[in-house]
């Protein structure tokens, strides 16, 4: 079926005459009276196609063109693209085929791709070791900045800050300067400002963060493509005896239809608390129970599971396919979300957090992040005179996950 042609309008056609200012005998039999009832006609075919409970794909409307001009016969209007593709002469069918085959060799070219490229981050990763040391020993204390690495950041936090800002923290500076050991809580307020990490933070997890030390990223070399983020805390820690923690994800051995890896699994490491009262991931509640036939009082302990950044390295299972029939669609969903939300945070820390440390630490990062809506809110804070305005304010713009650097209190580097 085709469309009525539509013209532009101009001044020839606004005066072209019409069937309100043509005569009767005019019109009788007229050219113009045989193209309204042609479109009439188009316009009674149109609504009857709109009406019907088939509605043609492009991909067949156009692959029922070419067969009408090759004049080969259409089959029932129901039959699929597969049926549809088979009709088509044997000559093309082989020429899709080949097509295919083609596809297919591609695709093994991009998974060497995808494996070469995986093979160049470790290797770059293992360039990037001595940096990462380096600013390990300065976090930590045990190494001093030198001149030159002073010199050079000050140059670009001076681009940065502009330097209104650099003279009222070199006045802070002199105001409020103490001799504190290498950058207390680097990685805490780093997270904190991370949106999607600092979700998962409670106060608890604060109170044992204050003694991550560093966080590395390294790749697996053997079995199934992958990572793993190590966590090093201090050994002074006072809620585990775990020196490290680690998250491993795991990908696929096969890449996707897209041509990157398919995230498998992640497995965590056990956390080993040093009581239940050290442990952020759990609520304690105690209470006295008395034996009837001893008289004997006992102290029963019930463990309650929390939110925690911890549960982290408890990651949730892939569901097996053989347990789906014991679950409904609901449960089915929300695990996947869970699988979802624990990867994504892992290829936050891997992606993000980990080459860009100091930017997440200074805020710095945030302003790449969400561009210039983290000025426009500051901007409208300053304008408004009414505390309460200021704080819905801030409290928009920490749920879009832009949150403020967070510097706990008392934060002492251990």
């Amino acid at each position: 079926m085709t469309n009525p042609i539509k013209t532009s309008r101009s001044s020839k056609i606004d005066n072209a005459p019409t069937p309100h200012n043509t005569p009767a005998s005019v019109l009788k039999d007229s050219y113009l009276k045989r193209k309204q009832q042609l479109q009439s006609e188009q316009e009674q075919e149109q609504d009857d196609d709109d009406d019907s409970e088939y509605n043609e794909s492009p991909s067949l409307s156009r692959i029922n063109e070419k067969l009408e001009y090759l004049n080969i016969e259409e089959e029932d209007e129901d039959e699929d693209d597969e049926e549809t593709y088979e009709k088509l002469p044997k000559a093309v069918n082989n020429r899709i085929l080949a097509l295919k085959a083609i596809q297919s060799e591609l695709f093994e070219v991009e998974k060497n791709f995808q494996l070469e490229m995986l093979e160049l981050e470790q290797k770059y990763l293992q360039k990037y070791e001595p940096l990462h040391q380096h600013r390990y020993d300065l976090i930590l204390g045990t190494k001093e900045a030198t001149e030159e690495e002073i010199k050079l950041g000050g140059k670009l936090d001076e681009e940065e800050r502009g330097e209104d800002d650099e003279e009222e923290e070199e006045e802070e500076e002199e105001e409020t300067g103490e001799a504190l050991v290498g950058i207390p809580c680097f990685w805490l307020t780093a997270m904190e400002n991370l949106p999607m990490v600092s979700q998962n933070i409670t106060e608890p997890d604060c109170d044992v963060l204050t003694y991550l030390t560093n966080i590395r990223l390294q790749y697996l070399t053997e079995g199934k493509p992958g990572f793993q983020l190590i966590f090093t805390f201090s050994k002074e820690n006072e809620f585990f005896t775990n020196e490290t923690l680690t998250k491993t994800y795991y990908y696929q051995s096969e890449l996707g239809y897209s041509g990157d890896f398919i995230y498998d699994h992640a497995e965590g490491e056990t956390i080993n608390w040093v009581d239940n009262d050290h442990n952020v991931t759990v609520i304690v509640e105690r209470r006295k129970q008395k034996n009837k036939s001893t008289k004997q009082i006992r102290t029963i302990e019930k463990l309650t599971p929390v939110e925690s950044f911890f549960n982290f390295f408890d990651p949730p299972k892939s569901l097996d396919p053989e347990d789906e029939d014991d679950l409904d669609e609901e449960e089915i969903a929300e695990l996947e979300s869970r699988l979802a939300v624990d990867y994504a945070i892992g290829e936050e820390i891997k992606d993000k957090l980990i080459p860009r440390a100091v930017d997440w630490f200074t805020g710095a990062a945030l302003e790449f992040e969400y561009g210039d809506e983290h000025d426009h809110d500051h901007d409208h804070d300053d304008e408004d005179d009414d505390d309460d305005d200021e704080e819905e304010e801030d409290d928009d713009f920490a749920s879009k996950g832009a949150l403020k650097k967070v510097q706990p209190p008392e934060c002492e580097q251990s």
